[in-house]
């Protein structure tokens, strides 16, 4: 398994990008994008999309350098047109957007369609917390790419519909970051695993009869299988959440919902920035929900456990465990390998 220094990384993925005629600078910031994923410890969202981002350049999916056109807009409220450029690239801009509006006004609300697949949701409720800020993030698959069945369904009917939502607590260093999906889990950790050659968790997924499997080779087989909802037993909590995504980050765009022979290789994007000196008095919000936080985690505790992990704090701990070596397992290193020969970059030496 190659162990890789995240500079090195970086700048293999950013070559790979350019030699696919991606511009300098977008190239780089999709690169830092998946690689920081892999540091956070989402190996599903990092260069295991190398592979599959490179194919939808060659095959148009994604239109490098396509203007991003706000198409509609108001004090508070935008809908923007990424063109299919790259999903972090149009996801990054419409988060800008809504601090901008959040700063003027409160509160700016943005969404996008014609988006690339956006990578880990967190960053861009991280982006607004750099700002200050209250981030909250949504995406559907743009209508197409559907990989989760409805309680008691045995067919895929929604994607994965993560939310990521980020919350300032006083201290810059270990803000609250909720990053999840609506799902049992993200089809990624699913293609993980399938490169890994390990088992799925049990309650993960279901066959195309609806039988439990830990398999991720039944999960791709024909006829496919499907995700589950979040929840367990209590799964229509997850579902019922999966729907509300897709009313904010697919009906409210032109996006759309998840639906028959919908686009496949997108996201339909929601992106909500708060202010929250337009509510309280500079700091008071942070101390006030920092001092949950701090409530929460206070004992007694069960037996056996000595700390209540909050969200956000996985990601930090796996952030500073890959600070200087990233792991990449021998299949995703191949794929990307792979790819990066389809554009004429050599092996990288390690």
């Amino acid at each position: 398994m190659p162990v890789l220094a995240p500079d090195l990384l970086r700048d293999y993925v950013t070559r790979i990008f350019e030699a696919a005629h991606v511009p300098a600078d977008d190239a780089a910031a999709v690169a830092a994008h998946l690689v920081e994923a892999n540091q956070y410890g989402h190996d599903s969202h990092g260069v295991i999309r190398v592979e599959r981002y490179v194919s939808d350049l060659a095959d148009g999916t994604v239109q490098p350098g396509a203007p991003i056109v706000v198409d509609r807009e108001s004090e508070t409220t935008a809908v923007v047109d990424g063109g299919w450029n790259f999903g972090p690239v149009i996801a990054h801009r419409c988060t800008e957007i809504a601090i901008a509006k959040a700063r003027a006004t409160g509160v700016g609300i943005v969404v996008s369609h014609q988006c690339g697949h956006v990578g880990r949701l967190g960053a861009y409720a991280e982006q607004a917390l750099a700002a200050g800020m209250i981030g909250i993030a949504m995406v559907n698959n743009h209508g197409g790419s559907l990989v989760m069945s409805p309680p008691g369904g045995v067919q895929r009917r929604l994607s994965p519909n993560p939310i990521a939502v980020g919350i300032p607590t006083g201290d810059p260093e270990a803000p609250f970051l909720l990053d999840m999906t609506t799902s049992v889990v993200a089809e990624g950790k699913i293609r993980v695993a399938r490169n890994a050659k390990k088992p799925l968790g049990t309650g993960w997924a279901v066959d195309g009869q609806g039988n439990p499997t830990t398999d991720a080779e039944v999960y791709y087989g024909n006829p496919p299988g499907s995700i589950l909802p979040m929840g367990g037993e209590s799964n229509y909590k997850g579902f019922g959440l999966a729907m509300m995504v897709e009313a904010l980050a697919g009906a409210l765009s032109p996006a759309g919902t998840s639906r028959a022979n919908g686009r496949r290789g997108g996201n339909g994007l929601f992106v909500m920035v708060i202010d929250p000196t337009s509510f309280r008095e500079p700091g008071e919000f942070e101390a006030s929900f920092g001092g949950l936080v701090e409530w929460v985690q206070s004992p007694p505790f069960a037996p056996g456990v000595d700390h209540i992990t909050v969200p956000g704090e996985p990601e930090r701990n796996a952030r500073r465990a890959r600070a200087t070596e990233i792991p990449v397992d021998d299949e995703t290193w191949r794929q990307l390998t792979g790819a990066a020969a389809t554009v004429g970059v050599p092996p990288l030496e390690i």
